[in-house]
């Protein structure tokens, strides 16, 4: 496995691939980007970025994108299909020249993980294990970028609502995730491993509230809300079943405790300190109304 070999992205246009892009550029590392049409690679092509158009549903169009690739960073959306399209990936890159896969898999994924998200990944790691393909495996905890979701009642009414109780979590940053991606794919190492990227300390949403609070210089308070509330709030929003009952599988596993932990594999990876919330909250004022 080379240092300079071709990475392919996929899913090049959501929140973790395209951090994960640009910081690859900024690497100088060459990379191509998988989207699923021509007008989601329209600011990659602007980048420099080549641009793939491809379907994980469609076996050639992976084949394709794969020709010419030696590392791929391999994303799947939320959905009860996500392992199948992963195998797909997977499949494809046997039949080309076996590369090195980085999988972005979910926050504690087991095979008796308490949401049937992080069971399907985990189903999908022993795909991946059992491939021979050289790989890693990322199990990023809760995103703070998940806290977007919250923008609008955080700067309308000065609130967040949300079922957590007093439950903590080890929240990561997904610019920390791009930033270990991007090192793990341009550096050698790291290989057969598997790294649980977290923000650098447990937090409850009550302590998110208050770095809201310093960022926005106003009150921000968190109101705890039934979990009946937030699977009517989940599907006004239009998520499919599947999608919306692993959500609300995460937040009862979240308010009992599950996500109170911190791994160090940032820092130890790219010798920067995670993000705090605080930090987060600083960058991203303005979408809170700040």
């Amino acid at each position: 496995m080379s240092d300079n070999g071709k990475i392919l992205v996929t899913g090049a246009s959501g929140n973790v691939s395209s951090a994960l892009i640009a910081n690859l550029v900024d690497k100088g590392a060459s990379v191509r980007g998988l989207v699923r049409d021509e007008s989601k690679g329209a600011s990659l092509k602007d980048s420099g970025v080549e641009v793939a158009i491809g379907n994980l549903n469609d076996q050639g169009s992976i084949e394709k994108a794969l020709e010419g690739i030696e590392k791929v960073f391999l994303l799947t959306p939320v959905g009860e299909d996500a392992p199948q399209l992963a195998k797909n990936v997977i499949d494809a890159a046997l039949k080309q020249s076996s590369p090195y896969i980085v999988r972005m898999s979910a926050v504690g994924a087991a095979s008796d993980a308490p949401s049937r998200n992080s069971r399907a990944h985990a189903e999908t790691e022993i795909d991946l294990k059992n491939s021979g393909l050289p790989y890693t495996i990322l199990k990023p905890h809760f995103f703070m970028q998940n806290m977007m979701m919250a923008a609008e009642s955080i700067s309308s009414e000065g609130k967040i609502y949300m079922p957590f109780k007093d439950g903590k979590l080890g929240m990561v940053d997904v610019r920390d995730i791009a930033d270990v991606a991007a090192v793990i794919l341009t550096e050698e190492g790291h290989e057969g491993k598997t790294y649980t990227p977290s923000g650098p300390k447990s937090i409850s949403l009550s302590e998110v509230a208050a770095a809201f609070s310093s960022a926005l210089d106003k009150e921000v308070d968190y109101i705890d809300v039934p979990m009946e509330a937030a699977d009517e709030s989940l599907s006004g929003m239009g998520f499919p079943d599947w999608n919306k009952d692993a959500y609300l599988e995460y937040f009862k596993a979240y308010s009992e405790g599950w996500g109170d932990y911190t791994s160090s594999d940032v820092e130890d990876i790219t010798g920067n300190p995670a993000r705090s919330i605080d930090t987060f909250a600083k960058d991203f004022a303005q979408v809170f109304g700040g």
